[in-house]
Protein backbone atom coordinates (compact mmCIF):
# COMPACT_ATOMS: atom_id res chain seq x y z
CA UNK A 1 0.00 0.00 0.00
CA UNK A 2 3.25 2.28 0.86
CA UNK A 3 4.25 1.67 -2.43
CA UNK A 4 1.08 2.77 -4.24
CA UNK A 5 1.07 5.81 -1.85
CA UNK A 6 4.74 6.62 -3.71
CA UNK A 7 4.10 6.21 -7.01
CA UNK A 8 0.52 8.18 -6.69
CA UNK A 9 2.73 10.95 -5.39
CA UNK A 10 5.25 10.31 -8.22
CA UNK A 11 2.88 10.68 -10.87
CA UNK A 12 1.10 13.70 -9.53
CA UNK A 13 4.43 15.27 -9.28
CA UNK A 14 5.23 14.58 -13.03
CA UNK A 15 1.65 15.36 -14.07
CA UNK A 16 1.95 18.71 -12.44
CA UNK A 17 5.38 19.56 -13.93
CA UNK A 18 4.65 18.85 -17.40
CA UNK A 19 1.64 21.42 -17.32
CA UNK A 20 3.32 23.70 -14.82
CA UNK A 21 6.73 24.17 -16.50
CA UNK A 22 5.25 24.41 -20.56
CA UNK A 23 3.31 27.44 -19.00
CA UNK A 24 6.11 29.15 -17.09
CA UNK A 25 8.04 29.16 -20.52
CA UNK A 26 4.94 30.50 -22.32
CA UNK A 27 4.81 33.09 -19.56
CA UNK A 28 8.45 34.03 -19.94
CA UNK A 29 8.45 34.35 -23.90
CA UNK A 30 4.97 36.40 -23.53
CA UNK A 31 7.17 38.85 -20.96
CA UNK A 32 10.08 39.00 -23.43
CA UNK A 33 8.10 39.37 -26.32
CA UNK A 34 6.38 42.77 -24.82
CA UNK A 35 9.90 44.17 -23.15
CA UNK A 36 11.19 43.54 -27.03
CA UNK A 37 8.14 44.95 -28.27
CA UNK A 38 8.28 48.56 -26.25
CA UNK A 39 12.36 48.56 -27.39
CA UNK A 40 11.15 48.30 -30.89
CA UNK A 41 9.29 50.93 -30.76
CA UNK A 42 11.26 53.31 -29.23
CA UNK A 43 13.89 52.39 -31.88
CA UNK A 44 11.32 52.78 -34.72
CA UNK A 45 10.29 56.36 -32.85
CA UNK A 46 14.26 57.23 -32.96
CA UNK A 47 14.53 56.50 -36.40
CA UNK A 48 11.56 58.65 -37.56
CA UNK A 49 12.55 61.74 -35.91
CA UNK A 50 16.23 61.33 -37.67
CA UNK A 51 13.88 60.96 -41.26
Amino acid sequence: MNALKTVAVALGITLAALIIIPLVVLAGLFVWLKLTEEADEELLELDRERV
